[in-house]
């Protein structure tokens, strides 16, 4: 059963249509396999979460997923930097990545389509004066913003 209603598919899908260049998702997820092991990690969220970044690239030409099996491809997950999962890199043509560790549903979900967008974009909708702050610092910089429901 799909996770979008038609409303939504068409709605989301003329969001998606305003992308002007390629973004790929990349999920990195450990898939359930339906026994329990102790001491071996597992995720609650990560199915409903591929399923979700599925239906979004059916929707769309220039967005691609990616899915990467957390344990079986650390060499991967370390280069990206990714620690926990369900984690969703949102990649556009620049070198800057959005990041969401954990399920993007609910509130994160419209956010993960403006990121999509500006990925696809190139722009950040910062000021100039702001951009030549970030500029002027001289080494890479991990910006974290934490959210939760409430």
């Amino acid at each position: 059963m799909p996770l979008f209603g038609e409303q939504d598919r068409e709605k989301i899908g003329e969001l998606l249509g305003e992308l002007e260049n390629p973004v790929r998702l990349l999920l990195f997820t450990i898939p359930q396999t339906g026994l329990i092991v102790p001491g071996r990690a597992t995720c609650e969220t990560c199915e409903d979460t591929q399923k979700l970044l599925e239906e979004l690239c059916e929707l769309s030409e220039l967005l691609s997923l990616e899915t990467h099996h957390f344990e079986q491809e650390r060499d991967v997950a370390a280069r990206y930097g990714v620690e926990r999962v369900p984690a969703v890199l949102v990649l556009g043509p620049e070198d800057g990545r959005v990041r969401y560790s954990g399920a993007p549903f609910g509130h994160e979900f419209a956010l993960l389509l403006q990121d999509i967008r500006a990925a696809s974009s190139g722009k950040t909708g910062l000021a100039q004066e702001t951009r030549e702050a970030l500029a002027a610092i001289p080494e890479p910089i991990n910006i974290q913003v934490f959210v939760t429901p409430t």
